[in-house]
């Protein structure tokens, strides 16, 4: 309009759009948005996430994580959005769930065992890659492109700390119990984890 190129991300409640009202800031909050609402309704992506929280025993040790988590992510995530970097999405969700069996069994037959930074770095890569799925499928608009990816990390990000800072305490405060049935809460949960791995491989795999 005038020159100008907007966009708008049309979902199931938002269906209509009004030409000429979209602002830069209006389409950056829909891409943070996005991003909120992808981390809160990406179970995978939560449980790889809880199952590191699970093998961090300082606030220092699940920041590095996170930070090698959220550094490598959003390589990928790049990478994948501006179509430098390809992987068919059957391998990419595949390998996610690949990585949440990993790091399950890690927890259930090593409980002293201190996930490392590489881990998360590693892993890091290929959850970058699912990000990246909802976003070239829409066929971004090259000149809007780095403020929309950048506000979908973004979003992405806040949810993640969300999800840490309230799983995080929990965890600290049910590994100070010394009673024997609360002890068995955080290698049942993974147990539980390793299952939803499981089903997720089988169903993306084959």
């Amino acid at each position: 309009l005038d020159g100008k190129q907007q966009e708008k991300v049309l979902t199931y409640e938002s269906r209509e759009l009004e030409i000429g009202e979209i602002s830069f800031l209006q389409n950056v909050k829909q891409f943070l948005v996005l991003g909120l609402v992808h981390i809160f309704t990406g179970y995978d992506h939560i449980l790889f996430v809880i199952s590191l929280l699970f093998g961090a025993l300082t606030i220092r040790h699940i920041l590095s994580l996170v930070t090698a988590f959220t550094i490598a992510h959003s390589i990928t995530l790049a990478l994948a959005t501006f179509d430098i970097v390809h992987l068919p999405s059957r391998f990419v969700e595949s390998a996610i769930a690949l990585s949440i069996i990993y790091v399950a069994l890690i927890n259930i037959f090593n409980k002293d065992s201190k996930h490392q930074p590489w881990l998360a770095f590693g892993f890091g890569l290929i959850h970058g890659f699912g990000f990246a799925g909802i976003l070239s499928e829409m066929r971004l608009d090259p000149n809007h492109m780095a403020a929309s990816l950048l506000s979908f990390n973004i979003g992405i990000e806040i949810g993640q700390l969300l999800i840490v800072s309230l799983a995080f305490p929990l965890i600290l405060w049910i590994r100070k119990f010394k009673y024997k049935p609360i002890k068995w809460v955080i290698p049942s949960t993974s147990a539980a984890i390793l299952a939803f791995g499981l089903v997720w491989f089988i169903q993306r795999a084959f």
